[in-house]
Parts: structure tokens; C-alpha cells; sequence
């Protein structure tokens, strides 16, 4: 009964750590407004940069050899571990270098602090989470993410006071960036003493290495067009506009992916499925998934078309009020890449990396070029409109490769008919009578 228990589990445990993380992303904007809440986010998506780069993929490459019982857990669990602290090593030692900008609106022990706990509390976070993951367990690590969310929202300086008299404005920032941290040591303990049963080695075989780095090079390659895809338009943003417009247009790009939430668990489970061969019947669930997250979210974004005006400055505050228009331009971005989540997943399941690469990086370019030109020229607006444009791009890229290889009409992937719930009910009892034989 694993795909079941499996998609439950991403389901429930992800959803209930996805609405923890969007809670305390909305209590920091109304909390501190637009301006500080922007500046906070812009420096976060900069360490995500670096983390991406560091990161080397291997948080994909755990789960997918893992999965396939092809590298022993033990070496993959120690040569990650290490590497975290190599990289964390690097990064307080650089922290000038790489954001050396950045001290002219941070205090410098805030940026170094901030620095290593986000970059080396996520990788640790990212590839332990990754044995939990490959063994279809999605309750443990999300759990820790969960308690240690709650207790950020807890501990948030309400009027300037905390439940802790001594955080305040001022300091609150230290426990939100050391939470990465201490979220990361605590699953790297619990994958250590529920997956790692013999002594940890910290280097692999060269056999395994090349293994290893062949699939997460690709992966990786495709993870910084994907970060670039998803935020280069902050850069264009934050150079061409105020403070205040680069607020509020994190904050709807943040909402837009809050759409992404429920396609993202439907593939945490998709592609562990797929990469240990449990997925026969994947293509076609993945088509079908594909198109009821699409309906679901036409009638999702069709209800804030309609409140957004009043309901984003009530929820962010009134220093968001400039959220509402670049939020109507980016919705065709969103309905396009919310319905190819578990599509792309199911080719990094069989190991087509490449083809999700090449989609994004048409994308990218256009994106580029867009941003490029007019966002000197229309600011915030044009930058929704520009993603929107691209997202449409990479959309019609996937589908048209998916279509051809499984000879699917362009129906799969676009209108929901009442027969799509037999069809869920189906392919899911396929799977699990796959496994019981």
C-alpha cells in the first residue's frame, strides 16, 4: 500500500508545513511592511542562490539512488553531511565577498549569522529530508519544519513585544534566520538514527560518484535556470523600482507560488514513485493530476480576481496595496506552470532530466529579454506579464514532448470530464495492486 500511503503523506504533512511557512510569511510582511519585509526576502533569495549553487543537486540525487537501491544510504548520508560543512566552512569565511552590498542595509553580524544558518541549515534540511523522501516517509521532516515554523510565529514580536521579553524588532531577525539551522541539525539527526544503521563513511567509491554527480549535474543545471526562471525578475525589480514596489511585487510572487504548494506535493511524491519503478501507470496519472490542478486552480484565481483589490492590503497590510494588478498579470503564468509539476517530475523519475531543462531554458530567455526591456519601462506590471509570457512558453514546450511520447491528445492536459474521478480512483488502485503482487 506504499503510492497510497506515499501521496497521503506528501499530501497531508507538506500541506500542513507549506500553510505554516505561508502563516509566518504573512505575519513578517503585515508585522514589518513592505519595505523591510522586501529587503529581508531579497537578501534570502540571494543566499538561496549560493545554497543552489553549493547544494550541487544532491538532495535529488539522495532520493533518486535511494530509491533505486543503487548507492548504499551510509556513504550518501556521510558524503552529504560533509559537504554541508565544507560549504558552511566556505560561507563564513566569504560572507564579505559574496555580499559585500549587502552591508550597506544589514548589520554585519545579522549578515554573517543569516548567511551561514540559511545556507547550511538548508542543506542539511534539503538532503536528509531527502532519505525520508526515498523512503516515502513524509511525516518526520516535515513534522520538525512544522514545530519549528510555529514556534517563529510564537515568538514574533507582536507590537513590539514577544512572549520572550528580550526579542524585539531588532533581534527577531536572528531567531528567524537561526531556525534554518536548528531545523536542519534536528532532521539530520533523525535521518541519521532511522536510516543509517552502520558506521557513516564520508567519501564514495569513484563508481558511485560518477553515478551520483552524472545524474545531480543535470539536475543541477536545471535548478539554476529553474531559480532564475522563478526570480530574476527581483534583480530587474529591485534596481528599476522603489523599495516599496519591490515589496509588494515579492509578496504576489510569493503568492503565486503558494499556487505551486499543492503541484509541488503531488510531485514529491510522483517522483520517488516513478524513479523505483513503481510508476507503470504514472504517465497517465500524471496527465490526469495535470489537469485537475488546472481546473482547481482557474476557479482558485477566479475568486481573487474578484477580492484581490480589498483582500490583499487587508491580509499584507496597507503598504501592499500596490499588489492587485501584477497579481492579475501573473496569473496565466501561474494556471500554466501549477498543471506541469507532476509532468516534469515524471521525466526526472525516468531520468529525462533534459527535456525539463530545455523547456525552462526557452523560458528563461524570454523571460530575460522581457525583463530586460520593459521593466525600466512599466516596472512591476511588466515584470508579471513577462513571467506570465514565459511560464505559457514552458508550458507548451512539456506538453507538446509529453504528448508525443505517450500519444496523449491535448484534451489530457487541459479539460476535466467527469470521468476523471473514476480514472484517479483507477490508476490509483493500479499502483497499489502493482505493489501487493
Amino acid at each position: 500500500m506504499q503510492a497510497g500511503k506515499s501521496l497521503f503523506q506528501s499530501l497531508l504533512w507538506r500541506g500542513l508545513y507549506y500553510t505554516a511557512a505561508f502563516l509566518i510569511n504573512l505575519l513578517i510582511a503585515r508585522h514589518f511592511q513592505a519595505s523591510v519585509s522586501g529587503a529581508i526576502y531579497y537578501i534570502s533569495s540571494i543566499y538561496a542562490l549560493v545554497l543552489l549553487v553549493f547544494s550541487l543537486s544532491l538532495e535529488s540525487g539522495i532520493i533518486y539512488f535511494i530509491a533505486r537501491k543503487e548507492i548504499p544510504a551510509d556513504r550518501l548520508f556521510g558524503f552529504s553531511f560533509g559537504w554541508s560543512l565544507l560549504t558552511g566552512l566556505i560561507v563564513f569565511f566569504s560572507t564579505y565577498f559574496f555580499f559585500r552590498d549587502a552591508y550597506n542595509q544589514f548589520p554585519k553580524p545579522l549578515l554573517l549569522f543569516s548567511a551561514v544558518s540559511f545556507i547550511l541549515g538548508n542543506l542539511l534540511t534539503n538532503y536528509c529530508s531527502g532519505f525520508f523522501y526515498a523512503h516515502n516517509n513524509f511525516s518526520i521532516p516535515n513534522a520538525i519544519n512544522i514545530v519549528v515554523t510555529v514556534l517563529l510565529i510564537i515568538l514574533l514580536p507582536y507590537n513590539g513585544r514577544s512572549v520572550i521579553p528580550s526579542i524585539n524588532n531588532d533581534n527577531y531577525f536572528y531567531i528567524y534566520f537561526g531556525s534554518f539551522m536548528v531545523q536542519g541539525i534536528i532532521i539530520s539527526v533523525a535521518a541519521k538514527f532511522k536510516y543509517i544503521h552502520k558506521g557513516v563513511r564520508y567519501f564514495l567509491s569513484w563508481a558511485d560518484f560518477r553515478l551520483l554527480f552524472r545524474y545531480c549535474s543535470l539536475v543541477f543545471m536545471g535548478n539554476v535556470v529553474y531559480f532564475f526562471l522563478y526570480r530574476v525578475d527581483y534583480l530587474f525589480v529591485e534596481k528599476y523600482c522603489s523599495p516599496e514596489q519591490l515589496g509588494n511585487y515579492i509578496q504576489v510572487s510569493k503568492l503565486g507560488h503558494l499556487f505551486f504548494i499543492l503541484p509541488t506535493i503531488l510531485a514529491s511524491a510522483v517522483f520517488p514513485l516513478t524513479a523505483g519503478e513503481k510508476g507503470g501507470n504514472m504517465a497517465e496519472l500524471s496527465a490526469l493530476l495535470s489537469r485537475i490542478l488546472l481546473l482547481f486552480y482557474i476557479l482558485a484565481c477566479g475568486i481573487l480576481v474578484i477580492t484581490g483589490k480589498w483582500l490583499f492590503p487587508f491580509a499584507f497590510g496597507e503598504s501592499f496595496s500596490e499588489m492587485y494588478q501584477p497579481f492579475l498579470f501573473l496569473i496565466p503564468g501561474i494556471l500554466s506552470l501549477s498543471g506541469l509539476f507532476t509532468l516534469t517530475a515524471y521525466f526526472a523519475g525516468k531520468g529525462q532530466v533534459k527535456t525539463n531543462i530545455i523547456g525552462s531554458v526557452y523560458a528563461l530567455v524570454i523571460i530575460l529579454a522581457g525583463d530586460f526591456i520593459f521593466i525600466p519601462l512599466y516596472g512591476i506590471n511588466a515584470a508579471a506579464v513577462v513571467s506570465s509570457i514565459g511560464y505559457m512558453v514552458y508550458q507548451a514546450y512539456i506538453v507538446t514532448v509529453f504528448k508525443k511520447e505517450f500519444n496523449m491528445p491535448l484534451s489530457r492536459f487541459f479539460l476535466f470530464k467527469n470521468s476523471d474521478i473514476h480514472q484517479i480512483k483507477k490508476s490509483i488502485g493500479a499502483l497499489l495492486t502493482k505493489e501487493n503482487r
